[in-house]
């Protein structure tokens, strides 16, 4: 008797050496002009229905790979599929379908709501632009949405300013629900706010993801938060994935030097405890002129010669579902 094989589904996003490239020149010293990467070969996927947490510091190219991810940016290179199709060479009406299975929530919902429209205005005009349904019906899946997230219907016609920030940002969770998307990318969604308000909008998100199936590429600097929230998580250092992993396997046993550095850095709730903290040193590499050889090699307690001569370190998989990229693994955790 055969035995039943459990097939995986297919991933919702696959990333292949997806590349975004920025033309710069130093044209007040008289240099020549050359590429910052800002997102230089990452590979990944998204299961459907799972959260990806991608975290690392400020102007690693976290927020550039969700921008090309939603196409509001273009790729230099590479290849982005959503649903196995391929959506970096989308006409103009092949890019307005996928805003309606692919939509953002941006860090500032200051300024990412227009002051000039109500919140009931802002709501409704993905509905408007991809003209679904009547005034009335447009109205009626606005108050729906409304309450979906938290608020009160009778405040649509309040304007941005006459809400809290935590508010704001459940204004800009609905406009991104308003056209039924399969997948949300969140960038930095809770950073703006108040700790005791991120706890409210990371509830919400959750308790939205049971309900509807969605998919959501949470980005954030903060590991505290992405613990709470994410399935994966992917760790971004210039431009590259150097370590991807379920989430209890990474927040028990991370293997790159750069993810041990960060949870390092975590607080510990419990005073008893000690935690040996890791003080990266060195420079931070530019974007725009990398080193040779491994990214982090500047400030790696455990450089050695190879990290500086041989090419750069591929992602490789470690253990199952853990892919770490670094040329001295098996060294520095036979020494720990």
């Amino acid at each position: 008797m055969s035995r039943l094989q459990v097939v995986p589904p297919k991933p919702i996003l696959q990333l292949s050496d997806l590349k975004r490239y920025f033309n710069v020149s130093d044209s007040l010293i008289g240099g020549a002009s050359g590429s910052l990467r800002a997102v230089d070969g990452v590979t990944l996927d998204i299961k459907r229905g799972e959260t990806l947490g991608l975290v690392g510091e400020s102007g690693c190219g976290k927020s550039t790979l969700g921008r090309v991810i939603a196409r509001l940016m273009p790729a230099t290179g590479g290849e982005v599929e959503f649903e196995g199709r391929d959506i970096l060479g989308l006409d103009r009406k092949g890019l307005l379908a996928l805003r309606r299975d692919i939509q953002s929530v941006f860090q500032d919902p200051c300024a990412s709501l227009n002051p000039r429209m109500t919140a009931f205005s802002i709501i409704e005009e993905p509905l408007v632009i991809h003209r679904q349904g009547s005034r009335e019906e447009r109205r009626a899946r606005v108050n729906e949405l409304f309450e979906l997230v938290g608020l009160r219907p009778e405040y649509s016609d309040r304007y941005p300013h006459e809400f809290s920030g935590g508010q704001r940002q459940r204004i800009g969770i609905a406009r991104a629900l308003a056209l039924n998307p399969k997948l949300l990318i969140l960038d930095e969604p809770v950073s703006a706010l108040d700790v005791s308000i991120q706890a409210q909008i990371i509830n919400l998100l959750e308790d939205l993801q049971k309900r509807l199936g969605l998919t959501y590429l949470f980005i954030s600097h903060d590991l505290s938060v992405v613990r709470h929230i994410a399935d994966r998580v992917a760790v971004m250092y210039l431009g590259q994935i150097v370590e991807l992993a379920d989430n209890e396997d990474f927040y028990a046993r991370p293997m790159h030097p750069y993810s041990m550095a960060l949870l390092s850095a975590l607080p510990v709730p419990d005073p008893h405890v000690a935690r040996n903290r890791i003080i990266l040193k060195g420079d931070l590499p530019s974007p725009a002129n990398l080193p040779k050889g491994c990214r982090f090699q500047s400030r790696c307690q455990h450089v050695s010669e190879k990290c500086r001569q041989a090419p750069e370190p591929p992602l490789e998989e470690v253990a199952p579902g853990h892919k770490v990229r670094c040329w001295n693994l098996a060294d520095i955790h036979r020494k720990q």
